[in-house]
């Protein structure tokens, strides 16, 4: 399959031993409500601000609010929450199914078992605090987008050295050859704000995208959802709660039993580069207007050879993943929570 044939133990020990300080860009969701637990349950990162951005709802209060008690409940109290774009940058907002997926508050209707103690910091938008932490931190943070790209794209838009001063982004989104869950090319992140996505495709980040064609391949069936309910926290038998919404979701339109496991795939790449293999790509993302079902492809130069230029993108795609691997590490660190 290509995996790295590093142990993945020598892999967790040398990230490990530096914390990489990250940041979320996130519409809180039930998958993003899972890859925020997960980011704080690992050690080897050091989760710095989450910043909300609109996508699975249009109701960015709400949205903070999940984000504000999901980091309550895994220990991360303390982490700053900003408040990001509401809209695309130039187009309106389509609703493409967020709250049939997640709910009209967007856990499923299960709220998380933690009050959060503060609220949200309003001294910057979210594209300000990724451009302030790019230009001061040191190291720079990892930028993780979980939901539309609006927010790197208007922090780009502030700072066009972004993808020098942080060069490190891991995107949740797209797709190459499967299906797309949109529309039959686009997965939703991308298609909400395929503006925002194709600027930020363009601008020379190094991307590390994880699309449809891992997050669906990464299928939790409901008997590994059971074994969360008996985790020894108060995040995994929650985790198990709410995502009985999400799991009937996909069996209404279709699917086998279960859930994919989208948004902590991003961070999962960086937590676990050995368990996904990686290929290196030119790409950038179709802006035909909404209802286009071409709105949100990704467009990947795959020919090679000589059929298309040498490639210095520093784009990669996930395009495989050790299924089992990513179970049994999920459940490892939803176990460390609190």
């Amino acid at each position: 399959m290509g995996f790295s044939a590093l142990p993945a133990l020598l892999q967790a020990a040398a990230l490990a031993s530096t914390p990489r300080p990250i940041i979320l860009s996130t519409d809180p969701g039930i998958d993003d409500s899972i890859a925020i637990l997960l980011a704080l349950a690992s050690p080897e990162l050091a989760l710095k601000a989450v910043c909300i951005d609109f996508g699975s709802l249009a109701n960015l209060t709400q949205l903070e609010h999940n984000a504000l008690a999901v980091l309550a409940l895994g220990g991360g109290a303390s982490v700053p929450v900003y408040r990001g774009a509401a809209a695309p940058l130039a187009a309106p907002f389509h609703d493409l199914g967020g709250p049939l997926f997640h709910g009209k508050d967007g856990v499923g209707g299960v709220p998380p078992p933690a009050l959060p103690s503060h609220g949200v910091n309003l001294t910057l938008s979210g594209a300000e605090a990724i451009v302030e932490a790019c230009r001061t931190w040191r190291p720079a943070p990892v930028l993780v987008s979980l939901a539309p790209l609006t927010n790197l794209a208007l922090a780009l838009a502030l700072e066009p050295r972004l993808p020098q001063l942080c060069p490190d982004v891991y995107v949740m989104g797209g797709t190459l050859a499967a299906p797309g869950n949109v529309s039959p090319l686009a997965e939703a992140n991308l298609a909400n704000d395929a503006e925002a996505a194709q600027r930020v495709f363009d601008a020379g980040f190094a991307l590390r995208v994880a699309g449809l064609d891992v997050t669906m391949a990464t299928w939790l069936d409901q008997s590994y959802l059971d074994s969360l309910r008996s985790l020894p926290n108060a995040a995994g038998p929650w985790v198990w709660n709410m995502t009985r919404f999400y799991t009937r979701a996909y069996r209404n339109n279709g699917y086998r039993g279960g859930m994919p496991l989208h948004d902590p795939s991003a961070l999962l790449m960086l937590l676990r580069p050995d368990i996904y293999s990686m290929k290196r790509w030119t790409a950038t993302v179709d802006t035909t207007p909404y209802p286009s079902p071409t709105r949100g492809l990704v467009i990947a130069d795959r020919r090679g050879g000589p059929l298309s230029p040498p490639s210095n993108s520093s784009t990669q795609f996930a395009m495989d993943v050790d299924v089992h691997a990513v179970q049994l590490f999920l459940r490892e660190r939803l176990s460390r929570s609190p």
